[in-house]
Formats: C-alpha cells, sequence, structure tokens
C-alpha cells in the first residue's frame, strides 16, 4: 500500500521554495507557492487493493493522509489571449495547464503509465485535478484590470486518479479500473 502515493503522477516534495518558484513556465508569473494537503475520500468503486496469497483483509489504496507535497500555481495567457494556470510540484517537471475559470477554478488533466503501485501491476492513470484559488473576502477570484490576481491565500479541491490495467498486463491486485480520491486542501507557505 505504501508504494501507492498520492498523486501518483506528481511526485514528493523534493525542492525549496525558492526553486519551486522558479519552475513557472516562461511568460507566466508566480500566483504563490503552496503546501498541499491530502485526505483520502472513499467513493463505492474506490481502488481496493488484496494481498498476492488472497490473504489479508482487501484495503483501500486512498490512505485517511495522504501526506503533504509543495506546488507553485503560474498563472499566464493563453495563445488567444485569456488566463491560463500553470500547476508545478515539486520535483517534478514540466507543467499542467487549465483555464483559468471565471470563478477561479481550475482543471488540470494528465494521463501516465506507473509501476510500483499499490495494485503491483504496471496500471494507466488518468488523474483530474480540480478545484478553486481561494483569497479572503467573499467573492470569486478574478483577474484584476491590470491583468493580474487578488491575494491568493489557498487552494481547495480534489485529485482523482482513475487507474486501468495496461495493455497486457497480469497480476494485478486491484479492483481495476477504478479511482483514487483524495481531497486537497492548500496553504501558502
Amino acid at each position: 500500500m505504501r508504494k501507492l502515493l498520492p498523486l501518483l503522477a506528481l511526485g514528493l516534495l523534493a525542492a525549496c521554495p525558492e526553486q519551486l518558484g522558479q519552475q513557472c513556465p516562461p511568460n507566466t508569473l508566480s500566483v504563490g507557492q503552496y503546501t498541499l494537503s491530502y485526505a483520502g475520500q472513499h467513493p463505492p468503486n474506490e481502488c481496493i487493493a488484496t494481498q498476492a496469497d488472497g490473504g489479508g483483509t482487501p484495503t483501500p489504496v486512498a490512505r485517511e493522509d495522504g501526506g503533504q507535497q509543495g506546488a507553485t500555481f503560474c498563472l499566464g495567457s493563453r495563445s488567444d489571449g485569456g488566463p491560463q494556470l500553470s500547476l508545478m510540484v515539486a520535483g517534478k517537471g514540466g507543467a499542467r495547464t487549465s483555464d483559468l475559470l471565471p470563478d477561479g477554478g481550475f482543471h488540470f488533466t494528465t494521463h501516465t503509465g506507473a509501476s510500483g503501485t499499490a495494485c503491483v501491476c504496471v496500471v494507466v492513470i488518468d488523474e483530474t485535478i480540480d478545484g478553486y484559488l481561494q483569497t479572503t473576502g467573499s467573492g470569486s477570484v478574478a483577474l484584476q484590470p491590470d491583468g493580474g490576481l487578488p491575494p491568493i491565500t489557498g487552494v481547495t479541491g480534489s485529485l482523482t486518479d482513475v487507474l486501468s490495467i495496461d495493455a497486457g498486463t497480469t497480476g494485478c491486485l486491484c479492483n481495476l479500473p477504478c479511482p483514487v480520491t483524495y481531497g486537497i486542501t492548500g496553504s501558502r507557505f
């Protein structure tokens, strides 16, 4: 179970905050650096792992305490000029991008393969991170007249990794396909 970490495709906190902020893509600015905390959620069809010998109690893959990771959100523009968020996670290269929705919302998606999971076999992971940037005061987070954002104090959302079997893979110990789901809260650091 310990091998399947939250944010399978994202990895663990591995950089200093100063380094993390430097990861923003060209022509974007940091909205802020955040500690993201993960709490396991348990939908009815969640991923359950069994032991290879068939013994033991089947265990949910999503842990109650999914740990923490450092992340930076960056703001830039899409090719049509609309606002776009990038999500950078410490220790993982590359940016995940999402339109900045009018209410401060975001929707990041990735598609990867992974081995070394609690399922034992190689799985395909379709990951979705949905949520909202938060600010003090009431109302939604929206672009300011100068194109920037008000001070962002936190992040809230959810992460869902849908695990499915990779072609030709056998010996999986999970009830694939199935989701691994975490609630996300983020505080500025």
